[in-house]
């Protein structure tokens, strides 16, 4: 069994699984000036051609999670066959969440990632908590 530990931060996730090394990478979409049309997800940035003309559509407002579409497509795309091929129901993922979190988004964010993704196990935590478990 895998586990995949996810800090869903604000601007950057900081993703991977517990034996690899960390992939830092831009949690939301981009919209480009001169092609509207189409939307660029996390790390597709590099495809943008005028990276100078940009629209961030982003998941997070205030520090809390408010953008559930955006979210989604950003780990539809984290979780798929671009980025880590992620086997579900082979995998516990541990994953961050803000400070004094409402408990609707925590309720949201169980539904999705153990009814849509179907995870084994999921465990949340405050990022404080991060240095404390790989310290001791």
């Amino acid at each position: 069994m895998a586990t995949l530990v996810l800090d869903n931060g604000a601007y950057t996730a900081k993703i991977g699984y517990n034996h690899e090394k960390v992939s830092v990478i831009p949690n939301c979409q981009f919209r480009s000036k001169t092609s509207r049309l189409k939307t660029f997800t996390a790390n597709q940035l590099d495809e943008i051609k005028d990276p100078s003309g940009l629209f961030y559509i982003l998941p997070f407002q205030k520090g809390y999670l408010v953008n559930w579409d955006v979210q989604r497509k950003v780990w539809d795309h984290l979780f798929g066959k671009e980025m880590f091929k992620v086997e579900f129901a082979d995998t516990s993922i541990v994953i961050t969440e803000p400070y004094f979190n409402f408990t609707s988004i925590q309720e949201s964010m169980n539904e999705i990632l153990f009814e849509e993704y179907q995870f084994q196990s999921q465990m949340c935590f405050c990022p404080s908590v991060c240095p404390c478990v790989w310290w001791f």
